[in-house]
């Protein structure tokens, strides 16, 4: 791959339209390098920008995830079940890293005791 896609892929590994950014997360919680993420995807070295730049499945409704998530281990010549697994993951740590809305910080907050102590 050029130089130059090899930047873009870095570059938006923050952003989650990209696959790039849930497969960084992954790697991240699972200790991988790139030789590493290969290896566990089946996916040659060569291609691994490429498959970074790839549009990310919708994480919702499960058919339309396992579809493109098919169609892109397809494509790539990869163990689908291995990248369902790592993208799953990488997307449920990007939604950990979303700001909580007021609405769920009041949810997640106890209730005070009867009688009015702390």
């Amino acid at each position: 791959m050029s130089e130059a896609l090899d930047r873009l892929a870095r570059r938006v590994a923050g952003d989650a339209d990209f696959l790039a950014a849930p497969l960084a997360l992954y790697c991240r919680s699972a200790g991988l390098d790139d030789a590493g993420l290969c290896a566990v995807l089946r996916c040659p070295p060569e291609r691994l920008t490429a498959l970074r730049l790839c549009r990310a499945p919708d994480a919702e409704p499960a058919s339309a995830f396992r579809r493109d998530v098919a169609a892109i281990a397809d494509h790539f010549g990869l163990d689908a079940d291995a990248l369902a697994a790592a993208v799953r993951r990488g997307q449920a740590l990007l939604r950990l890293r979303q700001p909580a809305d007021a609405g769920t910080l009041l949810a997640a907050r106890g209730r005070r005791p009867e009688g009015g102590g702390t």
